[in-house]
C-alpha cells in the first residue's frame, strides 16, 4: 500500500469500482490500481457490475422468471407422471434437468434485482466438485454392471448430477484463472456476478442446444442430398440404397458401420457434419447467452465476455452429456469420462468464442475477431475428429481402439485444457485500463 494512502472516515469512504477496495471520496484516482475515477467516485473503465435492470431488461429478466417457474411445475409434474408410468431413463433425466434448469433461471432472475447482496461468485472449490464427478462415475459404473435393475430409477438423477458437476468443475477452474491467470497477477475488477455466470449456462442448456439441434438437422438434411447427388455421380450404389432405406426405416443406421467402410461418400459427408459444420454451428449457438447480457448500455469487458463464453459452452454440454449418457448407459464406465471431457472443450473453445465476439462488437477488431472463432472452431473441430475415430472403433467393436482414442487422446486433452484453463489460457497479459491483451 503506498505510504501516502489515507484512511477516511466512514462518511467520506467510497469504494473503487475497479479493485474494491476502500477510498476516499474525492480522490481522482484510486491509489491502488491507478483507474481514473470521473467526479471523484466512478472509474472510467468498470467490469460489467450493473445496477438492478430496469425498461428492457428488466422485461426480459420477468419472462424468465415466469420461463424458470413454468419448467419447474411443468417438470415436477411430468417427472411424477413418469415415474408411475415407467418413463426412460432419458425421459426421467431430462424432466429432472428442467427442473433444476428452471430453478437456476428462477431464483437467478430474481436475484438480478437486488444485485448488491451478491458481491462474490462463490461456485466453491474445483476439488470438490471433482470429487462428486468420481463419486458419480463410480455409482454409476456400479448400477451399470451390478444392479442393472435399478437402473431406471438411479441413473437419471445420476446424469444429471454428473453432468452438472462436470460443467461446474471446468467453469470453476476458468474463474480461477481469469481471476489469478500464472505468471500476470491477479485481474483487477470484480468478476460476473453469479447470478449472470448461472443465467448464462441455463440459457445455453436451453436455447443454445434447442436452436443447434434445429440448425443441425436442416444442415444434415442438406448433407444427405450432397450425398445423394455425390453417389449418383460416382455410383455407389450402397450408398444410395442405405440413405433410401434410412428415409423409411431409421434402424438401417445399423448398417453405419458397412455405410462408412464401402463408401467414401457417406464418410466424407458425415466428416463434414462433425468436423465442419457441427462445431460452427454449436460455437455460434453457445454465444447467445452473450448477446442476451450485451445491452447497448452494458460495460461488457474482455474478461466478462470471455465468462459468459465458457459459461454457455458449459451449459450446452451439460445438456449434451444427458442425451449421451442417457443413450449409452451400458458403457457408463467409458463414456462417462468421455462427456466429461467434452465438458472441457466446449467451456474452453466457446471461452475464444466469447472473447471474438468481444473484440468484433465492443471493439471493432475484425482481424482478432477472425482469430479468436477459428480458435474456438479449430478447437471443437479436433475434438470432433477424434470422436469420430472413437466412434469407428466402437463400430467396429474394436474396445481397444476405443480406449486408446478415449483413453489417450481425449481425456488427456481435456485435461490439458483444464490446466491451460486453470492458468488463464485466455489471458496473456493485462493492458492499459484493466483490458485484456493477447
Amino acid at each position: 500500500m503506498p505510504d501516502e494512502i489515507r484512511h477516511p472516515t466512514p462518511s467520506q469512504e467510497t469504494h473503487c469500482p475497479r479493485c474494491g477496495n476502500t477510498i476516499s471520496a474525492s480522490e481522482a484516482i484510486c491509489p491502488y490500481c491507478g483507474a481514473q475515477l470521473d467526479n471523484g467516485d466512478t472509474a472510467s473503465v468498470q467490469d460489467d457490475w450493473p445496477a438492478p435492470p430496469d425498461g428492457l431488461a428488466q422485461i426480459g429478466y420477468i419472462l424468465l422468471i415466469l420461463l424458470g417457474g413454468v419448467a419447474v411445475l411443468g417438470g415436477i409434474a411430468c417427472l411424477a407422471i413418469g415415474l408411475v408410468l415407467g418413463g426412460s431413463v432419458f425421459d426421467l433425466a431430462l424432466l429432472i434437468a428442467l427442473v433444476v434448469v428452471g430453478s437456476v433461471l428462477l431464483l437467478d432472475s430474481l436475484r438480478a434485482f437486488d444485485v448488491g447482496h451478491w458481491h462474490t461468485l462463490a461456485l466453491g472449490h474445483a476439488w470438490a466438485w471433482l470429487g462428486l464427478v468420481f463419486v458419480v462415475w463410480g455409482a454409476g459404473t456400479g448400477v451399470t454392471q451390478a444392479l442393472p435393475t435399478v437402473e431406471g430409477w438411479v441413473l437419471p438423477p445420476l446424469i444429471v448430477v454428473g453432468s452438472g458437476a462436470s460443467s461446474l468443475l471446468y467453469l470453476t477452474i476458468a474463474v480461477h484463472g481469469l481471476r489469478r491467470p500464472a505468471g500476470r497477477g491477479a485481474l483487477q475488477g470484480r468478476l460476473l456476478p453469479q447470478h449472470r455466470l448461472l443465467l448464462s449456462a441455463s440459457l445455453a442448456s436451453i436455447f443454445s442446444t434447442g436452436s443447434a439441434l434445429v440448425l443441425e438437422a436442416i444442415a444434415l438434411i442438406g448433407t444427405i442430398g450432397v450425398m445423394l447427388a455425390a453417389s449418383r455421380i460416382v455410383g455407389d450404389q450402397a450408398t444410395l440404397d442405405l440413405l433410401r432405406e434410412l428415409a423409411q426405416d431409421p434402424q438401417a443406421l445399423d448398417r453405419l458401420e458397412e455405410m462408412l467402410g464401402r463408401s467414401p461418400v457417406a464418410l466424407a459427408g458425415l466428416g463434414a457434419i462433425l468436423v465442419f459444420i457441427a462445431p460452427a454451428i454449436e460455437e455460434g449457438a453457445k454465444a447467445l447467452p452473450l448477446f442476451f447480457f450485451a445491452r447497448r448500455r452494458a460495460q461488457l469487458s474482455e474478461r466478462t465476455a470471455i465468462l459468459i463464453g465458457v459459461a454457455g459452452g458449459v451449459g450446452f454440454a451439460f445438456a449434451e452429456n444427458i442425451g449421451y449418457l442417457s443413450a449409452l448407459t451400458a458403457e457408463w464406465w467409458l463414456i462417462f469420462w468421455f462427456r466429461a471431457a467434452a465438458a472441457v472443450m466446449h467451456g474452453t473453445a466457446s471461452g475464444f468464442v466469447g472473447r471474438a465476439w468481444w473484440q468484433g462488437l465492443k471493439r471493432r477488431r475484425w482481424g482478432a475477431m477472425l482469430r479468436d472463432l477459428c480458435f474456438g472452431w479449430g478447437i471443437h473441430a479436433f475434438w470432433n475428429g477424434l470422436a469420430l475415430l472413437a466412434a469407428w472403433f466402437a463400430y467396429r467393436e474394436d474396445v481397444a481402439g476405443v480406449l486408446f482414442v478415449v483413453g489417450i487422446g481425449l481425456v488427456p486433452l481435456a485435461a490439458l485444457f483444464a490446466l491451460l484453463a486453470r492458468w488463464g489460457i485466455w489471458v496473456q497479459a493485462e493492458g492499459p485500463e484493466g483490458a485484456i491483451r493477447t
